[in-house]
């Protein structure tokens, strides 16, 4: 469920695309530094949109420098972080982690449970730093698989699991504001949830598996995606408003109230 907490680029000033890329760029360097250049496979934006929160809200020490890495070895890629970037690509290493297990239970994908191997140091580590988030998202993940064996119809449920997870790493370090986060994590991750099965709907029936939305539609009749999703994210922005933000706000608007819609917007145009 990787790939939706993305920015629209296409309504992005180069200014803010260059800021947008240097907190990704500080995020990758980081991941490499602290879990081994393999795990910056599992780099995305997502948790780019974290770093950019949590350094508005609190606005930390940030690093800044301009070096090439691996991936551009001929151009040098400014890049900034500050500590929630280390918290962020834990976190990012985390989520990959569990994702590539998740792809190698559904599909048995050689290629992710390779990975997930591959990944099971660096996890050892984050668990080993932050105990607490690791048992929040095993427990939720547990809970989840629960009810996607038992092809459970209860979508509310089935969203609410990756809706705590969510709420439980962006309430990081018991912030003053932990209730707004609370709330921005919880409706992005159902959010996530949700769009997730709503795009895989066509897929998955194909290949016979289950679908949250599938079987709650099976079992409760009519269900409307865009208005589900348009609810969870008007809630997401009631709560990112309520924040005392000033640096990146202009980002963080633009990755909750666009960029989140790239996927969908790109599968209705088709």
């Amino acid at each position: 469920m990787f790939g939706y907490i993305v920015a629209n680029r296409a309504i992005l000033s180069e200014e803010q695309v260059r800021r947008y890329r240097a907190v990704y760029c500080g995020l990758c360097r980081t991941i490499g530094e602290r879990h081994g250049q393999a795990a910056r496979l599992c780099l995305t934006y997502d948790m780019t949109f974290l770093v950019l929160l949590l350094d508005s809200l609190q606005e930390p020490e940030q690093r800044t420098g301009n070096h090439p890495c691996v991936a551009h070895p001929l151009t040098k890629a400014p890049w900034r972080r500050s500590r929630w970037t280390e918290y962020a690509a834990d976190m990012n290493v985390a989520l990959a982690y569990y994702n590539c297990l998740d792809d190698w239970q559904d599909d048995r994908n050689l290629p992710k449970y390779a990975f997930a191997k591959a990944l099971a140091p660096a996890y050892r580590s984050v668990k080993a730093r932050w105990p607490e988030q690791c048992a929040l998202i095993e427990e939720c993940l547990a809970r989840l698989g629960e009810l996607e064996r038992d092809r459970s119809p209860e979508l509310d449920a089935a969203a609410g699991c990756f809706g705590q997870l969510m709420a439980g790493l962006f309430d990081v370090e018991g912030s003053f504001f932990r209730e707004q986060l609370r709330t921005l994590g919880d409706r992005l991750g159902r959010f996530i949830y949700v769009m997730d099965a709503v795009l895989d709907q066509e897929e998955d029936a194909k290949k016979k598996r289950y679908n949250p939305v599938a079987a709650f539609q099976e079992k409760y009749g009519g269900f409307e995606p865009l208005s589900a999703l348009e609810l969870l994210l008007g809630e997401c922005g009631m709560a990112l408003e309520q924040l005392p933000l000033e640096q990146d706000l202009d980002l963080l608007r633009n990755i909750l109230y666009s960029g989140v819609w790239n996927q969908w917007v790109s599968r209705h145009r088709s």
